[in-house]
């Protein structure tokens, strides 16, 4: 799931190590989508609920006249691999919401589609390549703002010693900057988890924000990088991205998997939880597999919950409408057609089937495991409910950018 943000981050992170890696050389330029002008029309029909779609649009509608009012926003691109501008994404959304607004019958509104914008389907090179998709959610966790009875776990904002440094010539996740700290005059990598966690490299210095009762839930939040922290009077602080500690990511479940702790075909969210419930002794090594740390910030005190977290456009994500992508692939904001599988989920949180997944989404987010056109994430909302899903979701399917014509 820059829920960066990429405030927030991220990839279902935990599990993308457990995906059909994608390609390893990225498409040339002006290759990655392909336009489906000459392809048979294929009906159009949308999942869930048309209020979530407009508020997603009119999230991504507020971004873009921001950015489009801005004079010196170098280049004006929304997606600079793409060569896509803003406004050129700020018409498409504002067509596609008028059509949607004035269109009730669904052959009408499919041909309305296909005759005003031309839909582009993510490939890799000169033909047309699945997409994995993921989810995400936003946990809501037990917390409190001082360390007292079961609340024995940290979490930090920033770190005051904790430097960014420009770096365009930096691969990966962090490209174009160079995070670590300084040692005798020299900057040196910032503390790991393990330094963090198992040998206290931060305690005592005041960058304590909250304290949780679970070390799992903690690290669920690292992976999310957003979440709402239920303090014991009730209210709930929101947290987001702050920074990271610029190490890599390493996916836990692929550690599970590939050390014969766990079989891939059953590999979820839910599962490793169970692993770590019944092999308590080995919770700290597996957890320090992943060398990256998540640092937040407090977002708001509330009574209820509201809005989703922010995204990388900096502003609420929407259940099941939002998603996070590459965004020097995707154009930021920009609607997508996306097709795939979901997970049925009974009651008591089993996997019973899979249905259809058939909507419209908008690029809001990004994340570290979001790398090329073969990657998405798609946030699933908020609290345990839509943990389950985003924690089952690991399917193939097809998305399609929309141009006006």
């Amino acid at each position: 799931m820059s829920l960066k943000p990429f405030r927030m981050a991220i990839i279902f992170f935990f599990l993308a190590g457990c995906l059909p890696p994608s390609s390893k050389e990225p498409p040339p330029p002006g290759k990655i989508f392909l336009s489906l002008e000459k392809e048979p029309l294929f009906p159009i029909i949308d999942d869930s609920d048309k209020n979530s779609l407009l508020q997603a649009i009119k999230n991504s509608l507020t971004y873009l006249e921001k950015k489009i009012s801005t004079p010196d926003l170098p280049g004006g691109l929304s997606s600079p691999l793409e060569n896509i501008t803003l406004r050129k994404t700020y018409s498409s959304l504002a067509l596609f919401k008028e059509i949607l607004s004035i269109t009730a019958a669904e052959d009408d509104f499919t041909r309305k589609i296909h005759e005003k914008f031309i839909l582009k389907e993510a490939g890799n090179g000169s033909k047309q390549a699945p997409i994995q998709l993921t989810g995400y959610f936003e946990p809501i966790i037990e917390g409190s703002l001082e360390r007292r009875g079961d609340y024995q776990y940290p979490i930090y904002r920033r770190p005051d010693d904790l430097i960014e440094i420009p770096d365009n010539n930096l691969p990966g996740s962090n490209k174009g900057i160079q995070i670590g700290r300084l040692e005798k005059g020299e900057l040196t990598p910032y503390y790991s988890r393990q330094e963090i966690d198992g040998q206290g490299a931060l305690k005592g210095k005041g960058y304590e924000l909250a304290w949780l009762k679970d070390p799992w839930e903690r690290f669920i939040l690292h992976v999310q990088g957003s979440g709402q922290i239920r303090l014991p009077d009730g209210k709930i602080l929101r947290v987001g991205f702050a920074a990271s500690n610029g190490r890599p990511y390493r996916s836990i479940g692929r550690y599970l998997v590939e050390n014969g702790f766990l079989p891939e075909a059953e590999l979820s969210l839910g599962r490793v939880k169970e692993y770590l419930q019944k092999n308590p002794e080995r919770t700290e090594e597996i957890f320090n597999v992943n060398e990256r740390y998540i640092f937040f910030r407090p977002l708001t005190f509330s009574n209820q919950e509201t809005d989703g977290p922010l995204g990388a456009l900096g502003l609420p994500l929407t259940a099941g409408r939002s998603i996070a992508t590459d965004h020097s692939v995707y154009p930021s904001g920009a609607l997508a057609y996306l097709v795939s599988q979901q997970p049925i989920i009974d009651d008591k949180g089993k996997v019973v089937g899979k249905k259809p997944l058939r909507r419209f989404v908008l690029n809001q987010d990004t994340g570290a495991a979001m790398k090329g056109p073969g990657r998405i994430d798609l946030f699933c909302g908020s609290g345990d409910k839509a943990g389950l899903l985003a924690g089952e979701m690991r399917e193939e399917g097809k998305i399609y950018l929309l141009s006006v014509k």
